[in-house]
């Protein structure tokens, strides 16, 4: 018998001896569909329930008998979890990664299981509302779902309608009627609006420059990025980094 083999009927037998059970699939998979369906309210009223173990409670396994390591092992197979649901709910697969590696990064930061559940809690509640604010306008057709990922995944691109029409293979006028009908704005205020995005998450999580983060949007100049940029947010990007820097 090997020890991986050993270590699981070990702990079978104490689950047996000491009544221990995980949770059910059911219960966990309601909380996490929850998060993933954006019901924020829900998320923060079931978080601060007192009958319901916190997420690395002995009852939902120990995977190291280091309590920090224990509760790390377990926010990060939830966050895991988590991400992977909000994409597979239409969370595009950029901004589920970004804040799976951010909030993993921060927790691996502490000293105490305690400021890992704090986390842990903040967490879920980015997932939610950012899945709350997502489907307040989400693309049903095959090509504007196909767009929509087109211009996540470059956003460091100069994209225009008449690549995206010849990469989906449908006339520009059509495209763009269609993508305003579905997403309530066009196809241009839409990559506005994300490569602003792009940028605010980088003005509050990476070292590089207003100037460097323009050119690598690809806009025309750093000026425009500005002007854009206070348009869409009602700050410059330098007021925006003062106060947001590294904050989540």
């Amino acid at each position: 018998m090997d020890d991986v083999t050993d270590m699981i009927l070990r702990g079978i037998y104490h689950e047996r001896e000491a009544d221990d059970k995980h949770p059910g699939y059911d219960r966990e998979m309601r909380y996490y569909n929850l998060i993933a369906s954006g019901k924020v309210d829900e998320v923060i009223e079931r978080s601060g329930r007192d009958d319901i173990p916190a997420f690395d409670d002995k009852i939902r396994g120990v995977l190291s008998p280091n309590p920090l390591r224990n509760a790390m092992y377990h926010f990060v197979t939830m966050t895991a979890l988590v991400s992977r649901l909000c994409i597979a709910n239409g969370l595009d697969e950029n901004t589920a990664y970004k804040i799976s590696d951010a909030f993993i990064n921060r927790a691996d930061a502490q000293k105490t299981p305690e400021d890992i559940r704090k986390i842990k809690e903040e967490m879920v509640l980015n997932y939610a509302r950012a899945m709350q604010n997502m489907t307040t306008r989400v693309a049903t057709s095959k090509q504007i779902t196909k767009c929509v990922n087109y211009i996540s995944e470059h956003l460091h691109d100069n994209l225009s309608v008449k690549e995206l029409s010849e990469w989906i293979g449908l006339n520009e006028t059509y495209l763009s009627k269609l993508f305003k009908k579905e997403m309530g704005c066009t196809v241009s205020e839409y990559i506005r609006e994300k490569k602003i995005e792009e940028a605010c998450w980088l003005l509050k999580y990476s070292d590089k420059s207003s100037i460097e983060i323009s050119t690598d949007l690809s806009f025309s100049s750093h000026s425009y990025f500005i002007s854009v940029f206070k348009k869409v947010t009602g700050k410059t990007p330098k007021e925006y980094r003062n106060e947001n820097f590294r904050k989540l």
